[in-house]
């Protein structure tokens, strides 16, 4: 019942940890990027940037025609690396004004999306663009009063050269330096991160009893009502009252279920063990309340089984 997008997900994101293989290779292959970047007068750059026009101006726009099948996976690469790379302008020479991230956290081109979509000169590098005193941009119509503003918002950027070539920084670290976990960390997001799940790993208890419990916190277990999904099931009822069979059923509403967590109430003196989140919330917790975690996963194990 758990999928493999839940699967390969990061622990600490609520899955269970699995590599996914796909998004770890585009990682790889995007360290090209700094590799690129980092042998300037090496003899296999030189052949790259001879061959694929990467130089003009950068390799995040270098074209895909006639590329090798290794090439043509670097540039897939690129795509998903680009959000984490900015540039630190020197000359402007590499850095395009509108499509690269040089100025805050995007490019300008998203900062300011109703200018970039009707100015006429786009992939135009820094130094081409600015000329130490005016912007030389042409618009296909005219703008309104709320252009108007964004346009002077961008003529208030300060922008200054220098004699060096354009700098190229890893955004997603403290180091500036590209890591392949850094950009697999991104990508492996999916956009929510669960409370409970990712505290199963700090339990002090078996691996088993881990996998287990992260399948009860996704309501993967393969109770009747989740068996019922897959094929048809003559009878969904629990087997100890006769009730329908699910996980909250199983552990917190049956008879059984009940006595057990009242027999365990006045051994641990705890209360409120009603319901899947009043047990998860020790969890996170874990520190205050090991012996408690313990005890309690053992219970969903074996009465689990």
């Amino acid at each position: 019942l758990a999928n493999w997008p839940m699967v390969s997900q990061k622990k600490e994101y609520g899955g269970l940890g699995v590599p996914d293989l796909q998004q770890l290779n585009m990682c790889l292959l995007a360290s090209w990027i700094s590799r690129y970047h980092l042998n300037k007068e090496s003899l296999w750059r030189k052949i790259v940037d001879f061959k694929y026009k990467t130089c003009e101006p950068n390799i995040f726009c270098c074209p895909e025609l006639e590329a090798s099948p290794f090439w043509k996976g670097v540039l897939w690469a690129c795509k998903a690396a680009k959000m984490g790379y900015s540039w630190k302008i020197g000359d402007g020479r590499t850095v395009r004004f509108w499509e690269d991230q040089w100025f805050g956290n995007s490019s300008l081109a998203i900062q300011f999306w109703p200018l970039y979509s009707i100015v006429n000169e786009k992939g135009t590098t820094v130094v081409e663009a600015w000329d130490g005193t005016n912007l030389k941009f042409t618009f296909r119509r005219t703008v309104s009063s709320h252009d108007m503003s964004l346009w002077y918002e961008i003529c208030n950027i300060a922008i200054s050269f220098s004699n060096e070539q354009d700098e190229i920084i890893w955004s997603l670290n403290s180091s500036g330096v590209y890591f392949v976990q850094s950009l697999y960390a991104v990508i492996n997001f999916n956009g929510i991160k669960p409370v409970h799940s990712p505290a199963v790993w700090g339990l002090k208890i078996p691996p088993r009893v881990q996998v287990f419990l992260w399948l009860l916190s996704n309501n993967k277990l393969l109770t009747r009502d989740n068996l019922s999904k897959r094929k048809n099931i003559a009878d969904k009822t629990c087997l100890f009252c006769g009730e329908n069979e699910t996980i909250h059923h199983l552990f917190f509403d049956c008879c059984v279920a009940v006595e057990t967590w009242n027999s365990c109430a006045d051994i641990l003196n705890i209360q409120g063990a009603h319901s899947f989140e009043a047990v998860a919330r020790w969890w996170i917790s874990n520190k205050k309340h090991t012996v408690l975690n313990m005890c309690t996963s053992m219970f969903f194990i074996v009465f689990g089984n």
